[in-house]
């Protein structure tokens, strides 16, 4: 008999750091989709604290720039979830829509599956279609996409003046 975790319908088997990255990797490997709750802000507002985020294994063409990818981070080891903003060579640097830098470059080895859904509430809000992708990847690249974020954020705390 084989080992397995056993979650009842629903529930959640709570992992993080090295044990989430271990499960991830044999999930994808397996060829199955995997699905987790995200924590963190740096992929705001697409994906929030919370949101639960679907990686699928990346296709036979492998992962594009554009595209929103886990990938074990080169500093922590761990999973991290952003978007691929550029390729050069075998290599592509990946970068956060709420973040401030890139993660520096990754072998694309290092790229474990590609966001196929991200849900929020119990609905769908994304991830952004691949026609979008390359534009987005663009602006968040040039360091746009962070500011318009910031934009729509401060625009939205503001209240209409009603004028008499």
């Amino acid at each position: 008999m084989k080992p397995a975790v056993m979650v009842r319908r629903g529930g959640e088997l709570p992992l993080s750091g090295r044990s989430l990255t271990g499960l991830l990797i044999a999930v994808l490997a397996k060829g199955r989709p995997f699905r987790f709750r995200a924590r963190g802000a740096s992929m705001s507002p697409l994906i929030k604290d919370g949101d639960v985020v679907t990686i699928a294994p990346p296709g036979e063409a492998g992962p594009r720039p554009g595209e929103i990818v886990a990938f074990v981070h080169p500093a922590t080891g761990n999973v991290a979830v952003h978007r691929l903003v550029r390729r050069a060579g075998g290599r592509f640097a990946a970068r956060g829509d709420n973040a401030d830098m890139e993660d520096g470059t990754l072998p694309a080895d290092r790229i474990l599956g590609v966001v196929t859904s991200v849900e929020r509430g119990g609905r769908k809000v994304g991830p952004s279609g691949r026609r979008s992708g390359p534009a987005l990847a663009f602006l968040s690249r040039v360091g746009w996409l962070d500011r318009g974020l910031a934009l729509v954020r401060r625009l939205a705390g503001r209240t209409p003046q009603r004028t008499p």
